[in-house]
């Protein structure tokens, strides 16, 4: 477990109520960054307050479209059908001014159960299809697309720690993976050329020899991507931090990282932050310190880098983040108490966290916004 004393430096000031609440969107903005969130809670089967809090607060909707959603039972481009009924939040965003990020174009756990049945030519010409036909319908409404998620798994050993326990890996083969993936972004870009594109990856924020070696392999990607002509933009970095494993967060480690990314010319986007609070204390006021605390750490070494171009969170409210799904038991704490990972609680009040990101943005150095 983390001592407390660890983490109660960088959040030290006390929390007043406010009048009005400041709009995380507004405070990014002026440091020349983007702010956003995803949902998985969709607007119309939650209380009108929460979609106002969603677009008053985020300029990002991270969107949750997959290949496998879209496209479940063919192969021919033609049965594809990209339309809101995946994420009925999309086009409500959208009509509410929001640009969408994310949404993971080429991810192994939503590739289409199908792909397994094509040759290798095959697997490469429903990729293009797939990524034109997507990142085409929403042409014009994107920020950003994150064109491969989470390529990389060297507990498997593959060859410069590429995931090799992958339906499109099985089916392109380990020596044309990475060139495939190569023409993946060029794609994208073809079918919405001011789309920021990204690699996504996670777990690579502690010091520890097991995320080191998910670095390594994450740089030697980026590099591969970059030998081959991909048109690459950026990484995201999930940034599914961790209160049992915080206490191995070294700041000048993930600087470090940080500056090695930049120095490649690409950008970085933080794309999924939340904290899991397993092992925390119970009570809600002192977990929601130590919370607050990690996004206090966390948030003033990335966003001291000027790569970084946009911060979104893996969800506003508390009841809604995935920890607290049905679907992920693996998530529950042991005292059966609800994760309070986010920046609102269940009022869609905010909480110590919200505080700690509207800190860390307000003192972020500013930069060019990127509004591409």
């Amino acid at each position: 477990m983390l001592a407390t004393s660890a983490l109660t430096t960088a959040f030290p000031f006390s929390v007043l109520a406010e009048p009005e609440i400041a709009a995380l969107r507004e405070t990014a903005a002026a440091r020349g960054i983007l702010f956003g969130s995803n949902s998985d809670q969709h607007f119309a089967q939650a209380p009108p307050a929460y979609e106002q809090l969603f677009t008053r607060q985020a300029a990002l909707d991270a969107a949750n479209l997959s290949w496998q959603d879209i496209a479940p039972t063919s192969a021919d481009p033609d049965a594809l059908h990209e339309n809101d009924s995946v994420d009925p939040n999309v086009a409500i965003a959208i009509d509410r001014g929001l640009r969408i990020t994310g949404a993971h174009l080429l991810w192994y756990l939503r590739t289409p159960a199908w792909i397994d049945q094509l040759t290798a030519s095959q697997a490469e010409a429903a990729i293009s299809a797939h990524i034109r036909r997507l990142a085409g319908f929403y042409r014009g409404h994107v920020w950003s697309w994150n064109v491969l998620n989470e390529v990389v798994e060297p507990p498997q050993q593959g060859p410069d720690g590429l995931r090799v326990n992958s339906a499109l890996v099985r089916t392109l083969g380990l020596n044309n993976a990475v060139q495939v993936f190569a023409t993946a972004f060029k794609e994208a870009r073809a079918a919405d050329p001011q789309a920021l594109l990204l690699y996504n990856e996670y777990d690579v924020e502690l010091d520890v020899p097991w995320q080191e070696a998910r670095r390594t392999a994450v740089m030697k990607l980026l590099d591969k991507l970059q030998a081959a002509g991909a048109p690459i933009d950026g990484l995201g970095i999930q940034s599914h931090l961790k209160y049992k494993q915080f206490g191995n967060f070294r700041e000048a480690r993930f600087r470090k990282f940080l500056e090695d990314i930049a120095a490649r010319k690409l950008k970085i986007v933080i794309t999924e932050l939340d904290v899991d609070d397993r092992e925390a204390p119970a009570d809600f006021a002192e977990r929601d310190r130590l919370v607050a605390d990690i996004y206090a750490r966390y948030l003033a070494v990335i966003l001291d880098s000027p790569a970084v171009a946009a911060a979104v969170t893996w969800g506003l409210v508390d009841p809604y983040s995935w920890y607290n799904s049905v679907y992920f038991k693996d998530y529950r704490r042991d005292d059966h108490l609800p994760q309070r990972p986010l920046l609102f609680d269940a009022d869609f009040k905010p909480k110590p966290s919200f505080y700690a990101t509207l800190h860390a943005l307000e003192n972020a150095p500013k930069r060019r916004a990127v509004n591409r």
